[in-house]
């Protein structure tokens, strides 16, 4: 903490101590806001240079002349964040002349060029998604460390980056998207069911490729009904980086009779831009950023998707598995697994809900396949997993068990619990991991952990 952070808390403890005397002498006294939050978060952002300034360093200089963030003085820690907003300045100078430069050129070449023909074959929708596509790819071609961008590429970046091994020079606590809910609604002259198959994606600054959270082949379409209209979403297959914003992306379609015969249900990549207002709460005499949840829709095609996300403050990274290891699941009996955050604790997260199917459980160790395993989770709060065991289908059946599991996050490594369930008993396994910090221009960094299989190759 700075200085000036401490000396502000000191000077409201003080305030505090004073108001106290006074009201039990009969005045009420308003006490000064606490405003130390704001220089926690100019440290923060300083802290979050620093590191960037230090793998840039790294990056440039032999293994020889590697630098170690923990290892500097404090006037060396000073002298390198002025050289880093002094480079991140002419970068940025840099590429604002070269941005216009391309504008210009661009205009230019309209200019000269003839329009081209209308294609009748597409609709706005289509034309829409074209224009985002092509934008975001003449944005990557701009960006140093993007050259290899693809847009059809899957992110490269997997879960558990950081479990065995926190390297807190590249990673850090940071506010990541949590997707709750992508409902399928606004239809236009369709009517429910619907088998509906196709993609729906979002892309962050880490790498901007997709990051899956519905995925159906036409073989294996998903039926939309009145009672559930939403996709059984199965990621992100890793966090969610959010820094001014993401994008999201849907390419769905209603599977029809033949194939000849599908229809469009929704085509857009647009921008996911939540408000971030200075929503605070006090946490051991700390004031930190508040995580919220909010609604947006996208209308395309011939459905507006309605997705419920959260924006999770300060998250670590939670992997979760399951494993029976008493007993067996019940022929015949639902299996529901849910998540959910201490913040937002009445928002659950689907893990698994089997449905009138059997259970997903591998014969050879008893693991349970879960539909999804990637949560955020505030680094200072809780994680809470839920199982239960239904009889009937729908919401409405009869519950015959129930159980929970508590986590408070780590920094990294694991934790375990269990969900006893009376006729069996699941191992809860969750792998903590810290956010990469930005994109891994040239691989991933190289970590010591032996249980997680890291890319080194190029991310970009």
């Amino acid at each position: 903490m700075s200085m000036e952070s401490a000396a502000m808390k000191r000077g409201c403890k003080t305030e505090a101590e004073k108001a106290g005397r006074k009201k039990a002498a009969g005045v009420v006294r308003t006490r000064k806001p606490d405003i130390s939050w704001i220089m926690h978060s100019f440290d923060r952002v300083d802290e979050v240079r620093l590191k960037r300034g230090v793998a840039r360093l790294n990056r440039e200089n032999p293994p020889e002349r590697q630098i170690v963030l923990e290892d500097l003085t404090e006037e060396e820690r000073a002298e390198l964040l002025q050289q880093e907003k002094e480079w991140a300045r002419k970068k940025e100078e840099v590429d604002r002349v070269k941005r216009e430069a391309d504008r210009l050129a661009k205009e230019a070449e309209r200019a000269r060029a003839p329009p081209p023909p209308e294609d009748p074959s597409k609709d706005k929708w289509q034309l829409n998604y074209d224009f985002e596509r092509e934008h975001l790819e003449m944005k990557m071609a701009r960006e140093p460390g993007f050259s290899g961008f693809s847009f059809e590429d899957n992110t490269r970046i997997p879960a558990m980056c950081f479990t065995d091994n926190p390297m807190h020079d590249h990673t850090c606590t940071w506010s990541t998207l949590q997707i709750f809910t992508v409902k399928v609604a606004g239809l236009e002259g369709l009517q429910l069911p619907l088998d509906v198959f196709g993609m729906v994606a979002v892309r962050d600054k880490l790498d901007y490729n997709r990051n899956i959270i519905f995925s159906r082949t036409r073989d294996n379409c998903q039926t939309l009904t009145q009672q559930d209209p939403c996709l059984v979403l199965t990621g992100p297959s890793r966090a969610v980086f959010y820094r001014e914003k993401v994008y999201v992306e849907a390419v769905l379609k209603v599977k029809g009779t033949t194939e000849s015969e599908d229809t469009d249900l929704s085509l857009l990549l647009d921008r996911f831009e939540c408000c971030e207002k200075m929503n605070l709460c006090v946490d051991v005499g700390e004031c930190r950023h508040r995580s919220c949840m909010s609604s947006i829709l996208y209308t395309s095609k011939l459905s507006t998707l309605e997705f419920t996300c959260g924006l999770v403050a300060s998250s670590v990274e939670a992997t979760i598995a399951m494993q029976i290891v008493e007993g067996s699941w019940p022929e015949g009996l639902r299996c529901k697994l849910t998540a959910c955050i201490g913040s937002l604790h009445h928002m659950d997260i689907l893990l698994l809900d089997s449905g009138e199917e059997k259970v997903p459980v591998s014969a050879a160790d008893g693991a349970v396949e879960l539909s999804r395993r990637v949560v955020s989770v505030e680094s200072y709060g809780q994680l809470i997993v839920r199982g239960m065991m239904r009889r009937g289908g729908g919401d409405h059946g009869q519950i015959l068990a129930q159980a929970k599991a508590s986590f408070p996050p780590l920094d990294a490594d694991r934790s375990e619990g269990s969900l006893d369930l009376g006729m069996c008993k699941l191992k809860v396994t969750v792998a903590w991991s810290r956010i990469l910090l930005f994109h891994p221009e040239g691989g991933l960094p190289l970590t010591r952990g032996s249980g997680v299989a890291v890319s080194t190759g190029s991310l970009s």
